[in-house]
């Protein structure tokens, strides 16, 4: 028997109103359908599932959703099947998970089980990504936005938003290939191409490969920056002179100030007087996908 997992709060409520058809492909699967509660609820309702043995754990949710899965399920033979339900939907858009909820649900149920990498910041896993400075603080706009903007255009808004108040850090970072010191936007640790629903900050970022893509944005004037940001969308930034990127098992950054620390979208702390260590864990979550590499 399956065991299909739904935070009814995803999307700002995409996934509550989900819950109808969900409860109803539950019936017609025999499978077994909870709700969760709270984030942590979503931890430990995956860590039970891999108490019971079950193979495979069919989430409802978004990135978020499946980041706090995703700490309960690390290192087990649990799979984490995805039902992309949220607002940007990056993780299940790198991994060929189709955005309709039924065919979402019969791959979920049925589709191949492979392995791939995850971050690793302190304790915390991330699936997508880990960043720290204008993305961190895009993130926490998001979180606040208006209810008036759903989908990808939260992120358009928190973009925008963030544009006219952040002033960038000074950054140093240290990776495999050397270091970056500067003032800089934003540095970016990416297990999967992208982010903020649809920029494809990462276009050669692999999830299977050991590594992580870092992605360095040094310090832009905010015309260079609306100029540019569309670009983020289709990958076309990366040939920008402001943008760097390199591929390493393992970052430490540290900033002048204190700033929020974003993982898959969700903000997870705040940088202040220390350095923030970052590394990959390869082969060490199970997922439900169609993309083979």
């Amino acid at each position: 028997m399956n065991r299909i997992l739904v935070n009814p709060a995803a999307g700002r409520g995409k996934s509550g109103r989900a819950l109808s058809t969900l409860r109803r492909l539950a019936d017609e699967t025999g499978s077994e359908l909870r709700v969760s509660r709270d984030a942590q609820d979503l931890v430990t309702q995956a860590q039970e599932a891999v108490r019971d043995g079950l193979t495979r754990l069919l989430v409802a949710g978004g990135d978020g959703t499946f980041h706090h899965v995703a700490q309960g399920l690390v290192g087990s033979d649990c799979a984490l099947g995805l039902i992309p339900l949220g607002r940007g939907n990056d993780f299940a858009g790198d991994l060929g998970v189709p955005s309709d909820v039924e065919k979402a649900f019969q791959l979920a149920q049925n589709g191949p089980i492979r392995n791939i990498d995850v971050g690793r910041v302190g304790d915390r896993y991330f699936t997508g990504y880990c960043g720290v400075g204008f993305d961190s603080e895009a993130a926490r706009c998001a979180q606040e936005a208006p209810a008036i903007f759903s989908g990808s255009m939260v992120y358009v808004y928190s973009v925008l938003r963030t544009m006219f108040t952040f002033r960038p850090p000074m950054l140093t970072v240290q990776h495999s290939g050397g270091e970056f010191q500067g003032r800089a936007m934003f540095a970016v640790a990416c297990n999967i191409s992208r982010f903020g629903g649809g920029m494809r900050i990462a276009p050669a970022a692999l999830f299977d490969d050991g590594a992580l893509d870092l992605v360095i944005a040094r310090e832009v004037g905010k015309i260079e920056l609306l100029r540019v940001f569309p670009k983020v969308y289709t990958g076309e930034h990366v040939g920008h002179p402001a943008i760097e990127i390199s591929r390493t098992p393992s970052v430490t950054i540290e900033v002048d100030r204190p700033m929020n620390v974003a993982c898959d979208g969700e903000l997870v702390g705040r940088l202040e007087g220390a350095s923030l260590e970052v590394s990959v864990e390869a082969s060490a979550l199970k997922v439900v996908a169609t993309i083979s590499r």
